[in-house]
């Protein structure tokens, strides 16, 4: 538990600190890959993004706007940081598989 806030607290921040850097927050676009699991996330929530592709079209902007309202987010249609983390997204993306015992781990939450 405490390494995931530890996780999700230093994803946010990368994420607040990347986006001060840029001249309008609104114009970045996440990477392909963060995309795709956004995608499958949303999916897996019942969401309907369209197809996993990476690419934010018109069904996954509906997705996220959805998604957004139903967590009370400012409904903006598009992965900015605090969706991302409440997506857990970074979580996704960066936890290793290979890590002896996961499988256990894995077991036992599912129980």
């Amino acid at each position: 538990m405490r390494r995931t806030i530890i996780a999700s607290l230093a994803a946010a921040m990368v994420a607040l600190l990347a986006l001060r850097a840029t001249p309008d927050a609104r114009a970045v676009t996440p990477e392909p890959r963060r995309v795709r699991e956004a995608q499958r996330t949303l999916r897996d929530l019942g969401y309907r993004p369209g197809p996993i592709d990476g690419i934010v079209g018109p069904q996954t902007r509906a997705a996220v706007t959805s998604y957004q309202r139903s967590e009370r987010l400012p409904a903006t249609g598009r992965f900015d940081p605090e969706t991302l983390v409440r997506l857990d997204i970074y979580e996704r993306l960066f936890r290793s598989t290979h890590q002896p015992g996961s499988e256990a781990r894995r077991g036992e939450a599912a129980i």
